[in-house]
């Protein structure tokens, strides 16, 4: 009697497990979203427009991109580790930007870490030291050597904004090369590079993307990229790495991410349906046209670069000063 209540019972539960399962649906059944925590027009936006069109196409469900720009980036960080853990929330941002965020900003309202797991890396750039064609060093060696016999922050270089990891790289140039660059912030790489090109400022940090055509019609003239090798782009810009300062290196790699304890098979899908659409000539020829490398990585891949970010930057942040204003 048992045995028949008991084969009964499964069966039941079986029906019911069964009906859940068909009433969830598949992966995905209504709209994402993909949060860029940066203003439309910028990379990060560029990024997200081309992979949610193409997200969009293999997942048979509309990928839409929802800019939320301020605080350095972490209004959009902010929104995606609130988010239902459930897949139709992702961010698409720079690995290095969220990583030194924990570090500069004080009581933030969430931990990097601990609350986004990585889906895929999807491309990166390298950071570049770029001058105004009557900026007299032409070499790091030079650029250092000139600093040094000046009084500090008699030369001073223009990034993105405070905070941003090109503001700390000039900070990583300070520390490791015994100089002191003044900082200016400027709200994003375009008006940076427009005062550079009017010498309102000696020198900018910015992606090599944004400064490629300007280095290109010799407008302005790389210093050095901060990657560990040459660029393929800019071939003839060593990096610090060869100029001697090995510890220089950073790239500016963009990834995504979702909500911690977003269910596994739902973080493998994204992950195969990125790299199919970074596979694709479509995007690999529109990334590289725009000045970007395809870094297509498993989620355990980005999880791990995001920690060592973090540790990387913490100190840099720390012994600079660095704040977010």
């Amino acid at each position: 009697m048992k045995t028949k209540f008991f084969g009964l019972l499964l069966v039941i539960l079986g029906f019911f497990q069964g009906h859940l399962a068909y009433g969830q649906g598949a992966y995905p059944d209504k709209v994402v979203r993909l949060i860029v925590p940066q203003a439309a027009g910028g990379p990060s936006d560029v990024i997200g427009r081309l992979l949610a069109q193409k997200l969009s196409e293999s997942l048979g469900k509309s990928v839409i991109v929802d800019n939320k720009p301020g605080a350095g980036g972490n209004i959009g960080v902010d929104a995606t580790a609130k988010a239902k853990p459930d897949g139709y929330v992702m961010i698409v941002t720079i690995v290095g930007n969220i990583a030194i965020n924990d570090s500069l900003f004080k009581n933030l309202p969430f931990s990097s870490v601990r609350d986004l797991e990585g889906v895929s890396k999807v491309v990166s750039s390298p950071m570049v030291l770029v001058a105004n064609p009557t900026f007299e060093a032409n070499t790091i060696a030079e650029m250092v050597a000139l600093a040094k016999s000046k009084p500090p922050s008699t030369f001073s270089y223009g990034s993105p904004g405070a905070g941003s990891p090109q503001h700390i790289g000039g900070e990583l140039v300070n520390a490791k090369a015994g100089i002191k660059l003044g900082h200016i912030p400027y709200k994003g790489a375009a008006p940076a590079l427009t005062d550079l090109l009017g010498n309102q400022v000696p020198l900018a940090i910015v992606g090599l993307p944004a400064a490629l055509p300007f280095i290109k019609s010799g407008k302005i003239k790389g210093i050095a990229v901060f990657s560990k090798t040459r660029s393929k782009l800019a071939p003839n810009i060593p990096t610090f790495v060869e100029s001697g300062y090995p510890e220089i290196e950073a790239d500016l790699v963009y990834g995504v991410f979702v909500p911690t304890g977003t269910p596994k098979p739902i973080i493998n899908t994204l992950n195969k349906n990125i790299g199919e659409a970074l596979n694709s000539k479509e995007v690999r020829e529109k990334f590289t046209g725009d000045g970007f490398e395809v870094v297509f990585s498993t989620p355990a891949e980005l999880n791990d670069y995001l920690k060592s970010e973090v540790q990387k930057w913490r100190p840099v942040v720390r012994d600079s000063g660095a704040t977010p204003d």
